[in-house]
């Protein structure tokens, strides 16, 4: 009898213990970290990364064909507009010069033979006109005196036109021999050379382009292009401000604003069938930039908007929940606090079973309020690198949690929290 008072005994406070512990379970408080509302400068910024070039730059190709008889410059040289540069063997091009320049003046001696023959005719058909009025001559031969001047007409005309054509290819041919001497378009430095002297260069055509011989730039102007990611490219701007940092002067940011915003979308293969589309951004440098070369690499960071001294608050605060599920959570929370309410695993099932696709999403926040996490729903502006800034439903100095991650998306509206961590 004594052991199995014992037992009962025993039974009881196994029981007694176990309802306890439920009952401890039941006030659990779930640890997180906070943060206040606080007023911060936010700026929302796009970053891309691309080289740098010069804003004015001309290719110089070949609008001649031969071999480069002569090379004045080497790359890294300085030159003014009208300077010298090379020359492409001139023979071929002086020689078609020369021939047609004795056409022209074969064509001239023509022009004078037709029209000195133009007036011996017309002098014979006057004469031949008088002849006949006393009857001297017979009809037929004043016609044929009169076709004898239309014949004479048309050959001076025939060898005008004729003038005409050689001064024309004559002036074509003298435009290509001065093409061989290739002068500077632009006053700049050599930035690239890409002949020797004896090389042949090759003039361009409709669907290929000739040889460029070299590259002249103004260095005192630059440029940063860079490729941005369709998402980003519309809250882009011309006049936008920007900073520009280049991989060979890590520790130096030059300032600069945006120039120009592409209309043409480049296309590009990311792999597994995704494409990516990117539109270019010019960016134009404001400062001096000492021992440049173009094709730099560049990372660029515009500032699209900013806002200064409002309401902010980390970025991970934000989280996002459908309306139905946050009443059932609010209720189930104040099941919890009777103690009476369902197990964890229950509730996320019932969460999962019961998602509706139709009900509202909801921003907002969880805000701590007498020991609780209370949902805000809040309405948020600027995005910058770690925070939002607030438009609505926060106030300054309240607590908002910020983590962590697991814990945010867990929270019910009204559940009991233990503040782990304070942050600034």
């Amino acid at each position: 009898m004594k052991k199995l008072i014992m037992i009962a005994v025993g039974a009881v406070i196994v029981a007694v213990l176990i309802i306890f512990n439920l009952r401890s379970d039941k006030g659990t408080k779930t640890e997180v970290t906070v943060t206040e509302v606080k007023r911060r400068d936010v700026t929302k910024t796009i970053t891309a990364s691309g080289n740098i070039q010069p804003k004015s730059r001309v290719n110089v190709s070949a609008s001649a064909m031969g071999k480069i008889t002569r090379l004045a410059v080497e790359e890294g040289d300085y030159v003014s507009k009208g300077d010298f540069l090379l020359e492409i063997d001139p023979t071929t091009y002086r020689s078609a010069v020369e021939q047609l320049s004795a056409a022209v003046r074969g064509a001239e001696a023509t022009v004078e033979l037709e029209t000195a023959t133009l007036e011996k005719t017309r002098y014979d058909y006057e004469r031949t006109l008088e002849l006949s009025k006393k009857e001297l001559v017979s009809e037929n031969e004043l016609r044929e005196a009169k076709v004898a001047v239309e014949i004479a007409e048309a050959r001076v005309k025939t060898a005008r036109e004729s003038l005409v054509q050689y001064k024309a290819n004559l002036a074509k041919a003298s435009h290509e021999l001065d093409e061989v001497l290739i002068n500077a378009e632009m006053s700049g430095i050599i930035t690239a050379l890409n002949v020797e002297e004896g090389e042949s260069a090759i003039m361009g055509t409709i669907n290929n382009p000739g040889t460029v011989l070299l590259t002249i730039a103004d260095l005192s102007e630059m440029e940063a292009e860079v490729r941005v990611d369709e998402t980003e490219v519309v809250f882009i701007d011309v006049g936008h401000s920007a900073s520009v940092t280049l991989d060979a002067f890590p520790d130096t940011t030059f300032s600069g604003f945006v120039s120009e915003v592409g209309n043409s979308a480049i296309r590009g293969q990311l792999g597994l069938g995704q494409e990516s589309v990117d539109f270019k951004v010019v960016v134009t440098i404001q400062d001096s930039i000492p021992d440049i070369r173009p094709g730099l690499s560049a990372s660029v960071e515009i500032t699209v908007a900013r806002a200064n001294d409002v309401l902010t608050i980390p970025i991970q605060c934000l989280t996002v929940h459908d309306q139905k599920t946050l009443e059932r959570r609010r209720d189930r929370a104040g099941q919890d606090e009777d103690g009476g309410g369902d197990s964890d695993a229950k509730v996320e099932e019932e969460d999962n079973d019961d998602g509706d696709e139709d009900a509202e999403d909801i921003e907002g926040v969880f805000v701590v309020e007498d020991g609780k996490a209370v949902f805000k729903r809040v309405r948020v502006g600027i995005a910058g690198e770690r925070h939002f800034e607030v438009k609505a439903g926060l106030s300054e100095g309240e607590s908002v949690v910020s983590g962590p991650f697991k814990a945010i998306g867990d929270l019910r509206d009204g559940h009991r929290v233990k503040i782990k961590k304070k942050r600034d």
